[in-house]
């Protein structure tokens, strides 16, 4: 059976020319910050899920289409966050590599290939996902994997530059955004918060201020349940009152 064309269903008549959307969905699972990244297995290039947009779309409906498809998740919590518009973004030799291995599984015209070895702008997404509800995508020629935000493989093009851009706005956005809210599951430790907190912002917090201002928002809710992660230490576990969660981060920035 033949593969499916790398530009399916991609046309150079129903897209908009030069123009991409990259995303950078981030997850948070045993203590550390992930990043979903995806492979062609024509490239040796890990790069972040994205796409192109449809003439008749705008980038939001293009890049909520695209988020559908990677994740099979609707209603994510993503911003648009920058347009990388450096003229040497793009690297024509990782391009040629995908021209000549789609070659093999299709026949692109010369239209389509040189569509694909123009220059592109790029509008960059963040996203935030629970990081169990991924299901990851085993498929031989497109292969999907979670990657320690501090430990990221080669990357296409200018891929890191755009990660590492993504956590920068974030972090300046860190008293606006319900960061926890949407990247932990409905019942946590409040070290996991913490842990959330500490890498975004590149600095250990104190546990017990940490806490302490935490609560006194209310916009956690203590329960009474145990984590037990060891026998010596177990955690309280807490929950977000929802109709209070995005008043959070505007205490913890003050730290």
């Amino acid at each position: 059976m033949s593969k499916r064309s790398l530009f399916y269903p991609y046309t150079i008549e129903n897209v908009h020319p030069g123009f991409s959307i990259d995303c950078v969905i981030l997850g948070f699972h045993k203590k550390k910050l992930w990043v979903l990244l995806n492979k062609f297995d024509i490239s040796k290039y890990w790069q972040l899920p994205g796409g192109f947009m449809f003439k008749n779309e705008s980038s939001d409906e293009a890049v909520k289409r695209i988020l559908e498809q990677r994740t099979g998740l609707k209603d994510i919590y993503l911003k648009q966050f920058h347009l990388f518009t450096d003229p040497a973004r793009t690297v024509m030799e990782q391009n040629i590599e995908y021209v000549k291995g789609n070659a093999d599984r299709s026949t692109p015209s010369s239209a389509e290939e040189q569509w694909f070895l123009q220059r592109f702008i790029s509008l960059g997404y963040y996203a935030f996902v629970k990081y169990d509800d991924i299901h990851l995508s085993k498929v031989e020629e497109d292969m999907t994997k979670w990657f320690d935000i501090d430990h990221l493989p080669s990357l296409y093009s200018d891929h890191e530059n755009i990660i590492k851009t993504s956590l920068e706005t974030i972090r300046s956005l860190l008293p606006v955004i319900p960061v926890g809210y949407e990247l932990l599951p409905e019942k946590f430790a409040m070290s996991e918060l913490r842990r959330i907190y500490e890498i975004i912002l590149n600095k250990t917090l104190d546990r017990r201020n940490f806490q302490r201002k935490v609560l006194s928002t209310g916009v956690i809710i203590q329960l009474d349940e145990i984590k037990s992660t060891s026998a010596y230490n177990p955690s309280i576990l807490y929950t977000f009152d929802k109709d209070k969660k995005d008043t959070i981060d505007h205490t913890l920035f003050l730290m």
